[in-house]
């Protein structure tokens, strides 16, 4: 992996950490959200190690859109906002959602050119 992918890997690596780590501080751990954390920190351990290389296109777009379903499916179930502060819109989960997902899709295009 070049320096910018690397820094991209962290950065996604952190937001997700950040994420479950929010969740068990504020007592309110979703499965279904933490799943999804897990799912990109496990991808991303397989970009690391490159395990991915004959086919990594494809499994990259199906992490990255696993991850957005589960996330949509939790928004769903529990609702765009959140009852236990005062029924306040999911400010930080929209946020961290979207820089997985943008943050994620730049590291594809990136190592997708340089390959």
């Amino acid at each position: 992996m070049t320096k910018s992918t690397t820094l991209l890997a962290i950065s996604i690596a952190f937001l997700q950490i950040f994420d479950i780590i929010i969740h068990a501080a504020t007592n309110q751990i979703e499965i279904l959200r933490v799943t999804s954390n897990i799912l990109i920190l496990l991808w991303l351990v397989m970009v690391g190690l490159r395990k991915l290389n004959t086919n990594f296109l494809a499994v990259s777009i199906g992490s990255i859109a696993l991850y957005l379903m589960m996330n949509i499916i939790f928004l769903a179930q529990s609702g765009l906002t959140n009852p236990e502060q005062g029924g306040e819109l999911r400010v930080t989960l929209l946020v961290l959602v979207f820089l997985t997902i943008v943050l994620s899709s730049l590291l594809v295009y990136i190592k997708g050119k340089s390959e």
